[in-house]
C-alpha cells in the first residue's frame, strides 16, 4: 500500500514539474524529456544515483531507451555526463574502480614525493624512478583475511530463489545494519568471518533459502575505508591518510623513501606500540621477495632508523656503488650485492681502504678471506682488472698460412710453432727469420736464425719462451711493387700490377682496347734503364721502343713481353680530329654555333658563314670571347696580379680588374682591318669554344668612378673626354685625373698619355665606351707627435752638421 502511494505521488510530481534527469531510474515515461532543459545539478544527482545503484552509464542508457527517451536525447545525455565527469574528476584518475561490484576509493593520497636522484646508495633508485609506484591496486577482488573496520562498505548480493541487494556501511560502533535483519557487529573480523555471520543472520530471518542452498550469498567491499599511518626518518616524514589496502612499500614511496642518513635494511613497522616487523628492502631489490610488504593498519608507525654502516665498492664489479651492510655480513656478501665480479676482474685479492682514528689504511684481502672479512665503518673496496698480458702466449707473423697467437705448450720450439701455423707459404724466405724475445728485465732482444736450416734439421731447433714473437719474411717483402702502366688512346688508361710473361696485348686488353682515334701502328714502350754505371756518352735515362701492332687482341702475334715498370703510350692518329664548335652571337644574319672547317678558320671566315652584319650592328664593338685555358695555379697568379694592379691604381671601380681576372678573356677585333685584309694579323685564328660577339649599336657613353654624378650620355662625335666628364658633374676632389682610362665596347682599354710630365693626351671616345675615373691614393697625415719628433730629428742633424763645420775650422 505504501509503494502504491509513492508511485501516485511521483506521477503527480512529473505531471506538474516535468521529468527531471535524476528521475531516470524511477520515471515510467521519458519520451517528452529534453536534456538541454536539465540543469547540471540534476545531471550530478543522476550520477550519484547511478553510483548508489551500482549501475554503469551503458546500463543507464539502456534503461532510459526502454522508457521512451529518444536516441538524440540519449546522445545529449551521454555528452553531458562525459563533460561533467571530466570536470569533476582529475585527469588520469578514476573516481571509482570495479571488482565484482563498484568500489569507491578513499581521497587520492598517492601524490608521491620525488627526491633528487643524487644519492649513490644502493636502493635509492627505488624511490627516484617516476615509473615505479607502489600505489595499491583497487581493481582486485576483496583480499582474503581483510579485517573490516569503520567506514568500510559491504555490497551484499542474494541470488537464486530469493533475490536482494544491500549496501551496508560499517558504523563507528563497528556494526552494519541490514533492513528487516538488524545490526550485525563486524568490526575487527575478517571478510570470511563476516560472510559466515551475515549468512547465518539472513538464513534465520527473511532468507531461509540460503540455508537450503536455493539461494546464494556474495559479499564484496563496495567502499574501502581510509587509515592513517605515520612515517619517521623518511625524506618527507609525516602522517599520511591512505587506503586500508596500502602496504609498507606504498607508504615508504609516499614519504620518498629513507633520507640520506636512514637505513634501507632495518625499517621498523610499529603496531599497537610494539615492534611488529622489521623490513629489509635489499631482500626485495636483490631477490624480489615481498615478505616485509605487509598490509598497513590504522595508526601504524613506520620508523626508519639511522644506518649503522655503509661501504663503497668500485672497480670491476657489475654493480659498483654504496651499500648498507649489517653487522654479520662479510665481503663475500657485498660482492654478491654488487652482482659479482666482471669478466676482467682480478679476483685473487681485493684492496680495502680503511679509516682509522687518525688516517687511512690499505689492506689486501685474499680470496680465501672473503667469507670471513667483516667491515669497518667507511670501508672502500676496490676490485682491480687483471693484468693486460698473456701468461702462455707466443705469436708468429709473415709467410705462414695461419699467423697469430698460439699457446706456449711445454717444449714448444720454432719448428713446432711453424707446424702449428700450418707451415710456410711458397714465397717464404728461408734464409733468415727473427725471434723478438722479452727478457726478465723487459729489455727486448732479437735472435736471428736460418729458417731453412732449422726446418731441415741441419741446425738445432730453438725453444720458445713466453711472449716470443716470430717473424718470417716473404721474398715479396724484398721487392718493389712492380707495375706496368698504359696511357694515351685506350679506353681505360691505368697502372696494373706486373705479372710474369705479361705481354703488350695483355695490358691493352686490360685497358679496354684502343679508342677510335688510336694509331695502333704507333705505340711507344718506355723502359727503365737499370745499369751499375752511368753512360756519359749517351746520357740515356730511358729506353724507348716503337712498336707497330695491329688492332686485333687475339692470341695471334702475342709475342712482345713487357718488363716491370714499362710505360706504354698509344699515340693518336695524325689525321683524326673531333668536331670543334665556335659561336656567333649578336647582330649577324645567322647567329648560332658553327663547326670549324679547318685549323685555319679566322674571324672573317666565320662572319662570312654567318651572313655578315645586320643593319643595327656596331662593327667597332666586335670582340672574341675566348676561354682562359689555364690551370688553377696560373689563374690564381693572374688574380693576384689583377688585385695588385687595382691596389696600385687606388681604384674602387673593379671593371678593369674583372676583365683581367675573368675565366674568359675578351679580345678586341679591328673589324675594318679584318674586312679589308682577310687573313692579316688582325684577322684572328679561331679556337674551339670561341664566341664572336657582335653588339648592337650603342650611342651612349658611360661615365663612372670619381665623378659627382655617374651616368650615361649620348655619344657626340668629335667631343673630347672633358665634355663627357662635364656631363657627369665633373671629377671629385679625390679623382686621379692623370690615370683616367676608357674601356671600349670591344673590351679594349686605353689610358691617358703624358708628354714631358705636363701635357696630357686623353684617348678618343667612341660609342658604347665607358670612361673610368680612378680614386687618388689617400695619404695619411702625420700626427702632432710625429711632426714634433721629425722636427727634433732635423734639429739634431743640424747640430751635428754645425759641430762638424766648427771642427773643420
Amino acid at each position: 500500500m505504501f509503494l502504491k502511494r509513492c508511485v501516485l505521488l511521483l506521477v503527480l510530481f512529473l505531471t506538474v514539474y516535468g521529468v527531471r534527469a535524476q528521475d531516470l531510474l524511477k520515471s515510467g515515461d521519458l519520451s517528452s524529456l529534453h536534456i538541454d532543459q536539465v540543469s547540471d545539478a540534476d545531471i550530478l544527482r543522476l550520477q550519484q544515483q547511478m553510483k548508489a545503484a551500482g549501475m554503469s552509464q551503458e546500463q543507464a542508457e539502456q534503461l532510459a531507451a526502454s522508457k521512451g527517451l529518444p536516441p538524440a536525447e540519449i546522445a545529449k545525455l551521454r555528452d553531458r555526463l562525459s563533460k561533467l565527469q571530466n570536470t569533476a574528476a582529475p585527469a588520469g584518475r578514476d573516481s571509482t574502480v570495479t571488482t565484482s561490484a563498484r568500489r569507491e576509493t578513499v581521497p587520492d593520497q598517492y601524490k608521491t614525493f620525488t627526491k633528487p636522484a643524487t644519492s649513490s646508495v644502493f636502493g635509492s633508485f627505488l624511490f627516484n624512478t617516476p615509473s615505479l609506484s607502489f600505489e595499491p591496486n583497487l581493481r582486485i577482488a576483496t583480499p582474503s583475511g581483510y579485517v573490516l573496520g569503520p567506514d568500510d562498505e559491504l555490497q551484499i548480493n542474494i541470488n537464486g530463489y530469493q533475490q536482494a541487494s544491500y549496501r551496508a556501511q560499517v558504523q563507528p560502533e563497528g556494526n552494519i545494519v541490514i533492513p528487516e535483519v538488524g545490526a550485525i557487529p563486524v568490526n575487527g573480523f575478517t571478510i570470511e568471518e563476516v560472510t559466515a555471520r551475515i549468512r547465518e543472520k539472513l538464513s534465520r530471518s527473511t532468507y531461509p533459502t540460503l540455508a537450503s542452498g536455493k539461494s546464494t550469498l556474495s559479499i564484496t567491499l563496495g567502499r574501502i575505508r581510509s587509515i592513517r599511518v605515520t612515517i619517521l626518518g623518511a625524506a618527507k616524514p609525516g602522517s599520511y591518510v591512505v587506503s586500508s589496502l596500502s602496504t609498507v612499500y606504498g607508504a615508504l614511496y609516499l614519504g620518498g623513501g629513507p633520507d640520506d642518513i636512514s637505513s634501507y635494511r632495518e625499517i621498523e613497522l610499529i603496531r599497537d606500540g610494539r615492534l611488529y616487523k622489521k623490513i629489509d628492502l635489499y631482500q626485495f631489490l636483490l631477490h624480489g621477495t615481498q615478505d616485509g610488504n605487509v598490509l598497513l593498519k590504522d595508526n601504524d608507525v613506520i620508523n626508519i632508523p639511522v644506518y649503522q654502516n655503509r661501504v663503497v665498492i668500485n672497480g670491476d664489479v657489475r654493480r659498483p656503488g654504496t651499500y648498507e651492510m649489517l653487522g654479520n655480513e662479510t665481503l663475500e656478501t657485498l660482492i654478491g650485492f654488487a652482482g659479482g665480479f666482471t669478466e676482467k676482474a682480478y679476483t685473487a685479492t681485493v684492496r680495502v681502504k680503511q679509516l682509522t682514528d687518525r688516517e687511512h689504511r690499505i689492506q689486501d684481502i685474499p680470496k680465501e678471506s672473503f667469507a670471513s672479512y667483516h667491515f669497518h665503518k667507511g670501508d672502500e673496496i676496490t676490485v682491480s682488472p687483471i693484468i693486460d698480458r698473456l701468461e702462455n702466449s707466443v705469436s708468429i707473423s709473415g709467410a705462414v698460412y695461419r699467423p697469430g697467437q698460439y699457446e706456449l705448450t711445454p717444449g714448444l720450439t720454432l719448428s713446432g710453432l711453424v707446424r702449428k701455423a700450418d707451415g710456410t707459404k711458397g714465397d717464404v724466405y728461408l734464409g733468415r727469420a727473427l725471434i723478438v724475445r722479452t727478457r726478465e728485465d723487459l729489455i727486448q732482444e732479437i735472435i736471428a736464425v736460418n729458417l731453412g736450416e732449422v726446418l731441415a734439421g741441419r741446425t738445432p731447433d730453438i725453444a720458445l719462451k713466453r711472449e716470443d714473437v716470430v717473424s718470417i719474411a716473404s721474398i715479396q717483402d724484398f721487392r718493389d711493387a712492380q707495375t706496368v702502366s698504359i696511357d694515351g688512346e685506350v679506353r681505360k688508361p691505368a697502372s696494373f700490377p706486373y705479372h710474369e710473361n705479361i705481354t703488350l696485348k695483355d695490358i691493352l686488353f686490360q685497358a679496354g682496347g684502343f679508342t677510335e682515334a688510336a694509331a695502333a701502328y704507333r705505340i711507344e714502350v718506355s723502359r727503365r734503364i737499370n745499369r751499375d754505371n752511368y753512360d756519359t756518352a749517351t746520357a740515356a735515362i730511358a729506353e724507348v721502343i716503337d712498336i707497330n701492332s695491329d688492332r686485333d687482341l687475339s692470341l695471334q702475334g702475342d709475342h712482345f713481353l713487357l718488363r716491370p715498370f714499362d710505360q706504354v703510350t698509344v699515340r693518336k692518329k695524325p689525321g683524326y680530329f673531333e668536331q670543334k664548335k665556335v659561336t656567333v652571337s649578336g647582330e649577324v644574319l645567322y647567329p648560332g654555333s658553327y663547326t670549324m672547317e679547318s685549323k685555319k678558320d679566322r674571324v672573317s671566315d666565320l662572319l662570312r658563314r654567318a651572313g655578315g652584319f645586320t643593319s643595327v650592328a656596331y662593327p667597332g664593338g666586335v670582340s672574341v670571347v675566348r676561354q682562359n685555358r689555364t690551370d688553377n695555379i696560373i689563374q690564381d697568379q693572374k688574380l693576384q696580379a689583377a688585385q695588385a694592379f687595382q691596389s696600385s691604381l687606388r681604384d674602387t671601380n673593379s671593371t678593369a680588374v674583372q676583365q683581367i681576372a675573368s675565366p674568359t678573356v675578351r679580345i678586341a677585333v679591328n673589324i675594318d682591318k679584318v674586312m679589308h685584309e682577310p687573313g692579316s694579323k688582325e684577322d684572328l685564328l679561331l679556337e674551339e669554344g670561341d664566341v664572336l660577339d657582335v653588339p648592337k649599336t650603342d650611342l651612349l657613353v658611360k661615365i663612372s668612378g670619381e665623378v659627382f654624378a655617374p651616368t650615361k650620355v649620348n655619344f657626340e662625335p668629335d667631343r673630347s673626354i672633358k665634355y663627357y666628364l662635364g656631363r657627369a658633374g665633373g671629377t671629385t676632389f679625390v679623382a686621379r685625373k692623370r690615370r683616367i682610362y676608357i674601356l671600349y665596347a670591344n673590351g679594349q682599354l686605353a689610358k691617358t698619355r703624358h708628354f714631358m710630365g705636363i701635357f696630357r693626351s686623353y684617348p678618343p671616345v667612341k660609342p658604347g665606351a665607358e670612361i673610368i675615373v680612378p680614386r687618388r691614393p689617400i695619404i695619411e697625415k702625420a700626427s702632432a707627435g710625429e711632426v714634433v719628433g721629425f722636427a727634433g730629428v732635423l734639429l739634431s742633424m743640424a747640430g751635428v752638421v754645425i759641430a762638424i763645420i766648427n771642427s773643420i775650422k
